[in-house]
């Protein structure tokens, strides 16, 4: 059960990692086109999946700890 959750929380991870580059690469191609609101939406964006990347981190080595210690 615990590698299913590993498993799930790994791909949140990458996911989320995804996010952020790709929220970083669509701000500094667009941010002098976009409207104010556009960049405001992106950063919130951005700042909200760099927080998912750090909670899915701990969360991943955490249960890494977890199943070593079985």
């Amino acid at each position: 059960m615990r590698k299913a959750e590993l498993s799930f929380w790994e791909k949140l991870f990458f996911a989320s990692f995804a996010a952020v580059f790709g929220l970083a690469g669509w701000f500094t191609a667009n941010h002098e086109q976009a409207g104010v609101a556009f960049v405001i939406a992106s950063s919130v964006a951005f700042a909200c999946a760099a927080f998912m990347v750090i909670v899915s981190y701990r969360k991943v080595q955490t249960i890494i700890k977890e199943i070593g210690e079985i």
